[in-house]
């Protein structure tokens, strides 16, 4: 595979994750804050999206433990690039046994059906969602100078 193909698969991957999180980031944000058309969403799309939400939690939180790598569903692990994961590590590098807790309990949290998450656990996923999109941009300007 040619530099530009690695690069462009890697993009496409970000960006999904990137949406993914995002998408569902705002119907669980809607819900939990009781904002305008949150009594339109299905319940159906609420757990979908919490669910959503788990899984990548938790598969980052495995992709950032290497005693855990192992335990991490390898199509599920193909959904995270692995510079979002870099990227986590490296700003994480000072705390990261207490963000991999984080992102543990809030993923424990999505997973229970009609759970409230703390303030904390919205706030750890904007950071999430936030460095995402900055993976995604930055691979995008770096497929755009090739």
């Amino acid at each position: 595979m040619s530099d530009l193909s690695v690069l462009s698969h890697e993009y496409k991957t970000a960006s999904e994750l990137s949406q993914a999180i995002n998408r569902a980031l705002i119907t669980v944000k809607k819900v939990q804050h009781g904002l305008p058309g949150a009594d339109t969403i299905a319940p159906e799309e609420i757990e979908t999206s919490r669910r959503t939400l788990a899984e990548i939690l938790g598969v980052i939180a495995g992709l950032l433990d290497p005693g855990r790598a192992d335990e991490v569903d390898t199509a599920a692990a193909m959904r995270v690039p692995q510079s979002l994961v870099s990227r986590l590590r490296a700003e994480r590098r000072g705390d990261l046994a207490y963000y991999l807790e984080d992102l543990t309990a809030a993923a424990g949290r999505l997973g229970e059906t009609g759970g409230d998450l703390t303030n904390e656990d919205l706030a750890l996923l904007d950071q999430v969602a936030a460095a995402a999109d900055a993976e995604t941009s930055g691979l995008f300007r770096r497929l755009m100078r090739t």
